[in-house]
């Protein structure tokens, strides 16, 4: 927790943070599934294809200032963005309210603003890119130094991982003569591992699972099909396992 001294000053800038990687979010999560880079072609409308000034990529302020609409063509720009925008500021606050100011915080920083961009690209174009998995990959071997974990153990639970993850990929195929879990899930649960002890490998499938089971369910009734994304469903659990990892005994002994 976070010095009351310090609760003021620092929480403010973790919002603002926060809702600046979020404009970064939810850019990346637009171009990473059409092949475009991210880093140095400047911001644009979709619409007419304007470069974007720094009055129009104020995150937040600018689409309600604008009340949603491109300044230069008039187009609707889509409520994502101050949505992801707000997300993650509250995300970052959270995080720093909980962990301070420290390199695990910012580990963990990193890990909210990589799964978002995941759970987005997912939920919009049913695509994990490699370039999030790797990245959350690395973000986790310092996640790992940080907390001084012995590497033999991550490299069981990576395993572990990877191994249930190619047994529901096979098994449901086997089984119900269709496809199930996507190769990009089964090289989520690898990386999971290097995150997760593996003690923590069920509270975690079973709260992925649940939430998996809401998404399908919502993802019928909203007519998008039978087939749905998992890769939100297992980004938001790892990310709950990972800032509380003795939640589910809690509940269930609470």
């Amino acid at each position: 927790m976070i010095d009351n001294q310090l609760l003021f000053s620092v929480l403010p800038i973790a919002f603002v943070l926060g809702a600046c990687v979020g404009s970064f979010v939810t850019m990346a999560s637009w171009r990473l599934p059409r092949g475009e880079e991210i880093i140095f072609k400047p911001s644009h409308c979709p619409s007419c294809n304007a470069t974007l000034t720094a009055t129009d990529l104020v995150p937040l302020l600018s689409w309600v200032s604008a009340r949603g609409h491109c300044r230069h063509c008039k187009a609707s720009v889509s409520v994502r963005y101050p949505l992801i925008e707000l997300s993650l500021a509250i995300a970052f606050t959270a995080v720093v309210l909980f962990y301070g100011v420290s390199f695990k915080a910012f580990l963990l920083l990193l890990l909210v603003s990589e799964l978002a961009i995941l759970i987005v690209t997912d939920l919009e174009h049913t695509i994990i890119p490699d370039g999030v998995q790797i990245a959350l990959f690395f973000t986790g071997v310092f996640w790992c130094i940080a907390r001084d974990a012995d590497w033999d153990t991550v490299l069981t639970s990576a395993l572990t991982g990877l191994s249930l993850g190619l047994l529901l990929h096979y098994g449901y195929k086997v089984l119900r003569k269709k496809d199930g879990l996507g190769w990009a899930d089964v090289k989520f649960l690898c990386v999971a591992g290097i995150w997760l002890p593996l003690i923590s490998f069920v509270p975690f499938l079973f709260i992925a699972g649940l939430i998996g089971t809401l998404t399908g369910l919502l993802w019928k009734r909203l007519g998008r099909g039978p087939l749905f994304p998992f890769g939100p469903a297992l980004a938001v659990s790892l990310l709950i396992n990972v800032l509380w990892p003795n939640l589910l005994q809690r509940l269930l002994h609470s």
